[in-house]
């Protein structure tokens, strides 16, 4: 009898590995650009993606983080913003992803870039976060 009970929440939870793996692979297609738009809901906010195109940039890439389900319907995504150029070597930055379920599929509706973009610079400048060796001439000391 005790066995009874136990087999709704394993359904659950193992419906809840399926929504997450659909979850990390809309946010993968979500970083094609040929299939951006399909995973898209309808009047998605990219909250200003678009700011961060240039010339010799590539576009942000996304790499998930972590995953709550604020409901069966809607999640919400921490991911990893990166973006790569010949000048910009590297720029990141924390975004966070609501996805909606329709229709049996997740969709985007809202990006939100949360963190403030690092100063592009070259790797090995002392304005750089975390870069090391320092730069002598930037008077940068750290043990």
């Amino acid at each position: 009898m005790r066995i009874l009970w136990c087999i709704p929440l394993l359904c659950a939870v193992c419906a809840r590995a399926d929504d997450s793996d659909a979850v990390r692979k809309t946010i993968a297609r979500f970083n094609d650009p040929r299939e951006r738009a399909s995973v898209l809901a309808p009047g998605a906010d990219l909250g200003g993606l678009s700011r961060f195109q240039g010339p010799e940039l590539s576009q942000v890439y996304f790499e998930f983080k972590a995953l709550q389900f604020v409901t069966p319907d809607v999640a919400l995504v921490d991911t990893a913003g990166s973006q790569y150029g010949s000048v910009v070597v590297k720029r990141s930055l924390p975004a966070l992803f609501v996805l909606k379920k329709q229709g049996g599929e997740w969709r985007v509706a809202i990006v939100r870039l949360t963190g403030r973009p690092c100063e592009p610079t070259a790797i090995g400048d002392a304005r750089s976060p975390g870069s090391w060796p320092p730069n002598p001439r930037a008077g940068d000391r750290r043990p």
